[in-house]
C-alpha cells in the first residue's frame, strides 16, 4: 500500500516520483495517490511527446493530454502499458501494424455493455500519441480545431463529431478536472 502524501510526492524529483509510481500496484495507485500527482506523472513521462506532437495542429495541449490521462489511466492502463495505445484507438487492418485484443466498455444504445474488441498496437509511447494526434486531425474535426475557444469546448466538438459513444456532456465531464490540474501546471493553449 501506499504510504506517502501529497506533501512527500511534492517533495520528490520526477525522475524519483516516476519510479515510485510505476513500482506501485495499479490497485495501490488508483486508490491512494492523488489526481495532482497522477497528472504530474504522466505529464513528466509524455507531456514533452505530446507537445512535440501536437505542433501546427491547432487542438488544445490540456484537452488531448487529459483525453489520454482518461483513456489511459494515466498511462497505467494495459492498452497502454501493453499497446502504447493512448486514445482507446481502434484496430484497422492494413494501417495499423498490430493488435491487442481486451475487453472494454462502449455505451449502445443509451446502455453500457462489455465487448471484446481490437485495439491498435503501436512499437513506442510516441508513435501511439501521434496516432492519436493523427486521428484528432481527420476532417470530421476540422470545426473543432478551428472553432473551439477551450479544451473543453474542443473535447465536446470532437465527441459530437463522433469520437466516442458517450455522450458529449458526460465525456467532457470525465475529463475537465484533469484539463484543469494540466492547464495548472502547463499553461499551453492551441497548439499553432
Amino acid at each position: 500500500m501506499a504510504n506517502k502524501t501529497k506533501s512527500d510526492y511534492d517533495k520528490m524529483s520526477n525522475d524519483d516520483l516516476v519510479t515510485y509510481l510505476d513500482n506501485l500496484s495499479k490497485d495501490d495507485f488508483n486508490s491512494y495517490v492523488d489526481a495532482d500527482t497522477k497528472v504530474r506523472y504522466f505529464l513528466y513521462k509524455y507531456g514533452k511527446q505530446f507537445a512535440n506532437a501536437l505542433k501546427g495542429t491547432g487542438l488544445f495541449y490540456a484537452g488531448v493530454v487529459a483525453q489520454s490521462i482518461g483513456e489511459t489511466g494515466y498511462g497505467r492502463s494495459n492498452l497502454a502499458t501493453e499497446a502504447n495505445n493512448f486514445a482507446g484507438v481502434k484496430y484497422v487492418e492494413g494501417l495499423h501494424p498490430d493488435y491487442y485484443e481486451t475487453q472494454t466498455q462502449e455505451v449502445k444504445n443509451g446502455k453500457t455493455v462489455y465487448v471484446t474488441a481490437r485495439f491498435a498496437k503501436f512499437p513506442t509511447a510516441l508513435d501511439g500519441i501521434k496516432d492519436h494526434v493523427a486521428t484528432l486531425m481527420k476532417p470530421a474535426y476540422s470545426q473543432a480545431r478551428a472553432n473551439a475557444k477551450s479544451p473543453e469546448e474542443q473535447i465536446k466538438m470532437i465527441v459530437q463529431a463522433g469520437y466516442a459513444t458517450l455522450s458529449p456532456t458526460a465525456y467532457v465531464n470525465q475529463i475537465k478536472g484533469n484539463i484543469r490540474r494540466i492547464q495548472n501546471k502547463i499553461p499551453i493553449g492551441k497548439v499553432v
